[in-house]
């Protein structure tokens, strides 16, 4: 039987979010849309892929410090685990953490599909979707290291082929802007030729004529898996092999990571596996494959090679990558325009938790999630591997609490005067993920504030959502499917940019499956706008 394509799904920070293949036998989901929801921007109603996040993971809501609960440090380490598990569903997991460069926990909890006795054990292989590109980055910056690859290099001069229509030019985008998720390219792209084998990257890189960049590159962050893709062909060319080998060679040989892989053949030969769960579906490791999408989200690996990456980071690089190579991943790279603090280097995000200065990533993909943190300055680190689409990053910081103990720091309020919203009110310019151009009409009445899209070739309206402030530049959008969720924690979100330090001149609106730049030349006469 031959397996329809696939949506293959590589996240970050703990949610779901897509990258452009197509789902076998189940409608493909766009952040848990209803049944029958319509897919094209051209159907009835046309939708926008407005998607959740990427925004800080959840985190908080789990306290078994083994201060507060008279708990051994592990009894804490392991009700935090199994309390995420039983929040998010997940038949088994995998918890490594490393304190002071040691292992202080190595355990596997549950078994490997649910409905079956067979135990997770340590050295059990999960999928690791989106803690990859730390990975790849990792790769393309040991070509630095070797005077190969420059940051500031154009993406051209490694991938001639490459070439964009739009407004923007790929000829802008450079290495720099891959691994920061600054490049502006789409997060779906649609694959027409589904390569295979060695040449994917190239295949279809050659192949992207037709993809219009959503913005200029360098303009802002913007999460992007296909940007990774191009990253690792950009490494592939740097090293004179391809991505898979490159990565077994350079990366994964070198960092003692001997159980991280991408062959689904390789991990059902050993036998130590875990089956993805997601929903009413289960997915061996073979149940999908995409060479295009490796270097974005398909590896697999296990939590102790997982934590060993982490302190090898924390250490210098060991002989993977140079001590400046190794910083410079960790380094704060780019503001995200979430919130303070929140920030992104090479495939790592740097954040603050309660005094701490943290680093993590995470990654899902269907039937699997992870989550992978670490705090430099205690040489500790959090590998939590879990078979279900969603991950154990809640029960990372519950670790990170039972174990470091950081002082409680009070929540702050990042809610701002519905008075100063006035700034965002404008007309965009939207370009999805997809190519297609809507106009968004921001405004902000004495007691509302809402956006209606408009879709430009039949000038007519889409839908009009209230936007519902998440926090500062962030606001909570329903695409017009009744009310906003009661738990907004699921809903999507669009935020606002601001294109100087005064924070006064809102130029784009941004969300992962969206961006949009606003409108300053006068409308064409005769056009009309109508709010609903």
């Amino acid at each position: 039987m031959t397996r329809p394509r696939w949506m293959l799904i590589v996240a970050v920070a703990g949610l779901v979010l897509p990258l452009g293949l197509t789902e076998p036998s189940r409608a493909s989901d766009r952040d848990e849309q209803p049944a029958g929801h319509p897919q094209s921007l051209r159907s009835i109603p046309p939708i926008l892929p407005i998607y959740r996040g990427p925004i800080p993971p959840r985190r908080g809501s789990l306290q078994a410090t083994a201060a507060d609960a008279a708990l051994s440090v592990d009894e804490a380490i392991r009700q935090c685990v199994e309390s995420d598990m039983e929040s998010i569903g997940a038949p088994g997991a995998v918890v490594t953490v490393i304190l002071d460069g040691q292992v202080i926990f190595n355990s596997g909890f549950g078994v490997k599909r649910r409905g079956e006795d067979e135990a997770v054990n340590v050295n059990t292989r999960f999928r690791i979707g989106s803690i990859n590109k730390m990975l790849t980055a990792a790769a393309v910056m040991h070509q630095l290291d070797l005077g190969l690859v420059e940051l500031d290099d154009p993406v051209s001069r490694w991938i001639p082929e490459l070439s964009l229509s739009g407004e923007w030019s790929s000829d802008d985008i450079t290495v720099r802007h891959l691994l920061t998720h600054s490049s502006a390219f789409p997060d779906h792209v649609e694959d027409p030729s589904d390569p295979t084998g060695d040449d994917a990257l190239a295949q279809w890189a050659g192949s992207l004529d037709h993809v219009k960049l959503l913005a200029p590159p360098g303009t802002f962050w913007n999460y992007s898996n296909p940007g990774y893709c191009l990253a690792g062909l950009v490494a592939e060319r740097a090293g004179g092999m391809h991505y898979r080998e490159l990565m077994k060679s350079t990366i994964f040989d070198r960092a003692d990571m001997d159980a991280t892989t991408f062959s689904p053949a390789e991990v059902m030969a050993s036998g130590n596996y875990s089956y993805g769960h997601e929903r009413q579906a289960v997915y061996a490791p073979d149940a999908y494959e995409s060479w295009l999408a490796s270097p974005s989200g398909l590896a697999f690996s296990t939590a102790p090679d997982l934590a060993r990456w982490a302190l090898l980071l924390m250490d210098g690089g060991g002989i993977v990558l140079s001590p400046s190579s190794a910083a410079a991943m960790q380094e704060r790279q780019i503001y995200l325009n979430y919130l303070p603090g929140f920030h992104y280097g090479f495939g790592v995000f740097a954040e603050e938790y309660k005094g701490l200065d943290v680093r993590q990533h995470g990654g899902n993909i269907p039937g699997w999630g992870a989550f992978l943190l670490w705090v430099p300055d205690e040489r500790f680190a959090v590998a939590a591997l879990a078979n279900t689409t969603m991950s154990l990053n809640e029960a990372a910081y519950c670790i990170v609490d039972a174990v470091l103990e950081p002082q409680a720091t009070p929540p702050v309020d990042y809610s701002t005067d519905p008075a100063t919203w006035r700034r965002y009110a404008g007309t965009y310019r939207l370009l999805s993920d997809e190519g297609d151009a809507f106009d968004a009409v921001v405004r902000k009445t004495y007691d509302r504030f809402f956006m209606t899209i408009i879709d430009p070739d039949r000038q007519s309206v889409v839908f009009t959502t209230d936007l519902v402030q998440k926090y500062l530049d962030t606001f909570y959008v329903n695409q017009g499917f009744g009310p906003l969720e009661p738990d907004l924690t699921i809903q999507p979100a669009v935020t606002f940019i601001t294109s100087d330090a005064s924070g006064r001149n809102t130029m784009w609106i941004r969300n992962r499956g969206i961006v949009g730049e606003r409108e300053l030349r006068p409308r064409p006469a005769g056009r009309r706008v109508a709010p609903d």
